[in-house]
This record gives structure tokens, sequence and C-alpha cells, in this order.
């Protein structure tokens, strides 16, 4: 292997780096790799005040705001990784995941285990579902959804009531709304009918 550091200050070192490895290539045979880059910042300019200050009424809101306004949020999607390092069991998950779904009426669980290691349990109701992974060692997946009757609060009830008797923890935390008509909104916080404030008026 042979390594090469350069430091410039040259604003074009990127497109001059991409002729130099090129032509290193074609000359030599080697194959070059540029493996980092550092810098990149701006440059100060001292008393800088800029020729036209631009506010966010200068910009055209046409198509964010169609795009606000086409979004059909239906419900929330949560998704949760836990870990342990205490020995887990497909009994201990079932458990634990019925204990955590006393808040939902009519519930219908589904557990399959002929595949692999682990464990995929499958729980439905009316408003909702939820699906468990588990890795067989020591990783669990909980995709949990619904339309109605899940926000923060319950999701955390439900995270807190399925690690209950065990040495679960949260690994990873992530909540999405769900609906149709490029969604980023939640289902609580917004309203067809109100316009979003960075599209009223001056």
């Amino acid at each position: 292997d042979f390594k090469l550091l350069l430091v410039s200050e040259h604003d074009d070192i990127v497109n001059e780096l991409k002729v130099v490895t090129k032509f290193v290539e074609r000359t030599t045979g080697l194959e070059s790799e540029v493996r980092l880059i550092n810098g990149g910042l701006w440059k100060k300019q001292e008393n800088f005040r800029a020729s036209h200050p631009y506010s966010p009424d200068d910009y055209d809101k046409t198509s964010p705001l169609e795009q606000w306004k086409s979004q059909h949020p239906l419900g929330l999607q949560i998704i949760t990784q836990m870990e342990t390092e205490n020995p887990l069991s497909k009994d201990v998950l079932t458990k634990s995941l019925r204990r955590a779904l006393k808040q939902f009426r009519q519930v219908k669980i589904e557990e399959y285990d002929d595949l692999g290691d682990g464990c995929v349990l499958m729980a439905t109701w009316r408003e909702g579902s939820v699906f468990v992974l588990w890795d067989g060692r020591g990783h669990v997946d909980i995709n949990l959804f619904a339309y109605e009757g899940l926000d923060e609060e319950e999701s955390e009830a439900f995270n807190l009531w399925f690690r209950g008797n065990t040495s679960l923890r949260v690994v990873l935390y992530d909540e999405h709304p769900r609906g149709f008509g490029r969604v980023v909104s939640y289902k609580h916080d917004f309203d067809p009918d109100v316009e979003p404030h960075w599209a009223q008026g001056k």
C-alpha cells in the first residue's frame, strides 16, 4: 500500500484530486482510493452584510403547501428495539406481550417459531397491530401500529409493561405518522382546514 496525505488551501481541491487520481491510475496501474477529506468550512468574512437579506416570505410556498394539504394521516407507527444479556424465551416474550396489550380490547395473538432460532409474535386488534421479532438471543424488535388510542404516553406504557419482569432495555425508539399523501404530520397535530403558520401571509 502507498498512502499519501495532502494539505491544500485551494478552493477546487476536490476536482483537482479527481484529475490526479485518474492520472495516477492510468500511468501506474495502481488503484486509488480517497478515504477521508477533512475541511470544507466556510471562510469567515469580516463585517459581512448581505446585499439582499431574505425572509421566509420571499420564497414560493405553493409546492410545500400543496404537499401539506395532500396529507391524510391515519395512524402512528412505533419501532422499538430492546436488548438484554440475560436468557429469553418465547414463553417469556409471549407473557410480556400479553401484559403490554391489556390496554387494548379483543386482541388476537399468533406465534411462529418454526424458522430460525427465535420467534415472531403477531397481535392484531380492530385499531392496530404489533409484531415482535426475537432473534433467539438477546435482541427484540417491536413494530407497533395503531389507528386510534396510541400516543406518546400510551406507547411508553406499552414498552414499560413489555419490559416488566425482564432485564430488557430500550436501545432504539422511533415513531412515524402513517397514512397517504406524503404524510409528515401526526394525526393529532394536523387540521386540513388550518393553514400552517409558515404559509400565512405577512
